[in-house]
């Protein structure tokens, strides 16, 4: 039998026998890396931002879901509470409470200089004051020593219903320009300047100020207690550094100003706060507490 001829079965492969698996070379491996990389870098800061604009839209509404909740408390209480110690840490008893507490006339000056809004005071559960970042909301009301004769917590601090506004006119605007603080989208903001988005003068100010120290967190205070002295990322601006917690309100002129201007990425001007500054009479009328006619 000629051998050459006749090929033995152990020699030929089927024609239906797969053939033997192959790896990737090192140059194919570098291709689908590269092809990775490039693909990423498309979409990835795309990701990113509609994470982050997802955020602070949660965030802007948890703010005013916030605003809502005090408003609440002035209708039975007819004043804003005092802040809670946001330096106190977790399983403290005193926690997420107006200080003091139960609340007087006037608030406690390490509440005022590290103030967040006093949850368990209005009866929120502390994730609801913590923004999407897992900050707590600072929380800066028209209130303490340098303001006491026009405090917004004070008893009736924000009943105006003995006023009328057919005949009192005058003690209407005094009551006004008396409370609240100024809100800029600029420093230096002398008054009345085009900067100046809440004013005294203007019986515009502030009856409280909300804030959410945006992704970087700087200035703002941990759910544990803890104070953010550095930014998570980029910034902070000098605009940033003017909302910072930890520090006493701003109710001294030419500083009685809280900073609320438009989200800025640039980072010698870096800004990513989310801040929210109702005026003293649209608060005074959500409670229903606003002028009318004496019977």
């Amino acid at each position: 039998m000629n051998r050459t001829a006749c090929p033995s079965l152990l020699q030929a492969r089927p024609a239906w026998a797969p053939r033997l698996a192959r790896g990737f070379s090192l140059v194919e491996m570098a291709v689908v890396l590269l092809i990775v990389g490039l693909l990423a870098s498309v979409f990835l800061p795309a990701t990113n931002t509609m994470l982050d604009n997802s955020r602070r839209k949660e965030t802007r509404a948890k703010l005013e879901a916030l605003e809502q909740s005090l408003v609440r408390f002035a209708v039975v209480n007819r004043r804003l509470p005092c802040p809670a110690n946001g330096a106190l840490a977790a399983g403290n008893p005193e926690q997420g409470l107006e200080q003091p507490h139960p609340g007087t006339a006037a608030c406690t000056a390490v509440a005022l200089t590290n103030g967040v809004v006093p949850w368990r005071t209005l009866g929120l559960a502390q994730g609801d004051v913590t923004d999407a970042w897992n900050t707590l909301v600072s929380y800066r009301v028209w209130a303490g020593a340098a303001v006491a004769a026009s405090s917004l917590t004070q008893p009736d601090g924000l009943n105006m219903s003995n006023l009328d506004p057919a005949t009192q006119n005058a003690q209407i605007q005094a009551f006004l320009q008396a409370r609240g603080f100024r809100a800029c989208n600029a420093n230096p903001c002398a008054v009345g300047a085009a900067a100046e988005l809440s004013s005294r003068t203007g019986m515009t100010g502030a009856a409280f100020v909300l804030i959410s120290h945006g992704a970087n967190r700087v200035g703002g205070f941990s759910a544990e207690g803890l104070y953010l002295a550095t930014a998570n990322g980029p910034g902070p601006g000098a605009l940033e550094n003017i909302n910072f917690n930890a520090q006493a309100p701003r109710t001294t002129t030419p500083n009685d100003f809280y900073i609320d201007a438009n989200y800025a990425e640039n980072p010698a001007a870096y800004f990513d706060d989310i801040v929210l500054r109702p005026a003293v009479m649209s608060t005074v009328q959500g409670a229903n507490l606003g002028p009318r006619p004496a019977p």
